[in-house]
């Protein structure tokens, strides 16, 4: 499933995870099948080719992002299956999350994710942000709010704020949302492969199958690169 940014806009006048949480297209997990060969995966059905490509950071390595929310319940979802995935990374892959930006709710929570990853925090800071928001409700979008839980990875009142409010942070979430905006992403979780691939969760993907369609296109373009 996907969380798409036009239900976020329906939801404003309800509670907090639905007034601020990008719906979803529903799915029956039961109804999807194994994406194993190769002759499944299809441009327009299983992935999406981005019309105008980014560049990758290093071009001897297969970039693999995650376009993701901490608000997204399919994001949080999605973090298990990614865990598992992660641990047999092969050497010529490099997988990075970006935060999406679609309104002012995501760009803070953008701008903690930053903050946390300036901090040297990242890891253990994903877990607990998706655990406040998702199972104890809590926004974590006001000043002291956020002090508050910063300080539960040591990180002093002064320090969160100077880190936050810096120049690589705010580069860095500058750049996540014209990332975001080229890739063309309109629900999250979404993950882009080489700057060329755009992957989510659809009635012929499932969250299980995601995976599947990424080492897919990593080894297309594994196989591209080597004829260059």
């Amino acid at each position: 499933m996907v969380c798409t940014r036009l239900m976020l806009l329906r939801n404003l006048s309800i509670t907090l995870l639905s007034l601020f949480l990008l719906s979803c297209t529903s799915e029956e997990e039961n109804e999807v099948h194994s994406l194993a060969n190769d002759d499944k995966f299809k441009s327009g059905v299983h992935y999406e080719l981005i019309d105008n490509p980014s560049t990758v950071r290093d071009p001897s390595k297969i970039e693999v992002i995650e376009v993701f929310w901490f608000g997204c319940n399919h994001c949080y979802a999605l973090e298990p299956y990614l865990i598992r995935w992660k641990k047999d990374l092969p050497k010529d892959v490099a997988f990075s999350k970006s935060p999406a930006t679609w309104n002012e709710i995501l760009k803070i929570h953008a701008r903690i994710y930053y903050t946390a990853k300036a901090l040297g925090i990242e890891q253990q800071f994903i877990p607990a942000a998706f655990n406040t928001i998702q199972n104890e409700g809590r926004r974590l979008t006001g000043n002291t709010e956020l002090e508050y839980f910063f300080k539960g990875f040591n990180v002093d009142r002064e320090k969160y704020k100077s880190v936050s409010k810096s120049f690589g942070v705010n580069n860095a979430l500058d750049q996540a949302d014209k990332k975001m905006k080229q890739w063309e992403v309109t629900g999250v979780p979404a993950l882009i492969v080489n700057g060329k691939y755009r992957v989510s969760a659809s009635r012929a993907v499932g969250t299980d199958s995601l995976f599947d369609v990424v080492n897919f296109l990593i080894e297309k373009e594994r196989k591209y690169s080597a004829t260059k």
